[in-house]
């Protein structure tokens, strides 16, 4: 993987950040969301939780998060919310390292396809 840290978009008050920053001691890690005063608050969090350090957040949307190179981007629970979602994915695919993965966690998603072409699951549907 490349060197440039993973990234959590969409990280809101950085409790996703918070626990991979726990979990990875040696990584520097970056959370990116859109609204300033929840990234103020896990800044707060993150240095609470002792890795501060460790974590840097910055105000930005899942469509124009700063530089390239990305060893992983993560979106926990926040791809069904974006107005853009096709268009944060065009952009992760710009961003990651060669070898870099994206990870995306929705909390709910029926095992079939069929069960999740609903209004809410077409709004989703990624189209490379």
């Amino acid at each position: 993987m490349s060197v440039i840290g993973p990234k959590d978009v969409g990280c809101g008050h950085g409790a996703s950040t918070i626990v991979m920053a726990q979990a990875y001691p040696k990584s520097q890690f970056f959370g990116f969301d859109y609204h300033q005063p929840s990234l103020d608050r896990a800044t707060t969090l993150a240095g609470e939780a002792g890795v501060g350090d460790r974590i840097t957040f910055e105000q930005a949307s899942a469509k124009d998060f700063s530089a390239r190179g990305y060893d992983l981007v993560a979106f926990f629970d926040c791809l069904h919310d974006m107005g853009d979602p096709v268009g944060a994915g065009r952009h992760v695919k710009q961003t990651l390292a060669q070898d870099g993965v994206w990870m995306i966690v929705e909390p709910f998603a029926h095992d079939n396809l069929k069960d999740n072409l609903n209004p809410v699951g077409q709004r989703v549907l990624l189209r490379s």
